[in-house]
């Protein structure tokens, strides 16, 4: 028996009992529940995804008091001016890419010396911002800002070359940089960029407890 016929039974049968009108009330209210049934099932399932990725926000943040928020942004707004200073005289020690320097050689020999110690000054700092608050920041954080501070102690390495007197070679030698020199400048300005992010996103994540 097909489905035809069938409902040509059905509709017989309820109409010798109820008539035609019942028969389109009964098709009517089937068809609601249907839809309703569908609709239903829809706003469920959107639901669900909205209460999921709420859900997921909720566990990626940090709730914490308002006095550890300010502590911890105070700290990483100080190391992030220690460590911007220390990159940006790094990088005018030995520059990423072409600068130019006094030609004659006694104005370029204090300008050597000025800029040299302006690093210097500027990564002894940063090393020490970075001690002083190393309890307070995740090892994570911690390795990663050690990671450039390393990198620009390399920088200082390499260019006192020309004021060592154990090294061996012509004056000239000594004053030359190589291409990797050069290269680690742009390294160390790529990972500060990189740790910023980081920080900002981890910043993002906390939120404070009223």
């Amino acid at each position: 028996m097909k489905w035809g016929d069938i409902l040509k039974i059905f509709v017989t049968v309820v109409s010798s009992v109820g008539g035609i009108g019942a028969v389109i009330v009964f098709i009517v209210k089937m068809c609601s529940n249907i839809i309703a049934d569908k609709l239903s099932k829809k706003y469920e399932l959107k639901l669900n995804k909205e209460l999921e990725k709420y859900k997921s926000k909720l566990e990626n943040k940090n709730y914490i008091s308002k006095t550890r928020f300010d502590t911890e942004f105070s700290i990483y707004r100080t190391l992030s001016v220690a460590f911007f200073d220390m990159v940006k005289n790094i990088s005018v020690m030995i520059p990423e890419g072409y600068t130019q320097v006094p030609a004659d050689p006694k104005v370029k020999k204090e300008y050597d010396k000025e800029v040299y110690n302006l690093a210097l000054t500027a990564v002894v700092k940063a090393q020490d911002t970075l001690n002083g608050n190393a309890p307070f920041i995740s090892e994570d954080m911690y390795n990663e800002y050690s990671a450039i501070l390393k990198l620009c102690n390399l920088q200082l390495e390499v260019f006192s070359n020309r004021w060592n007197v154990l090294y061996l070679a012509s004056q000239e030698e000594k004053e030359k940089l190589d291409l990797e020199d050069y290269k680690r400048t742009g390294t160390i300005n790529e990972s500060m960029k990189e740790l910023n992010n980081k920080v900002r996103k981890y910043i993002s994540t906390l939120d404070v407890i009223e």
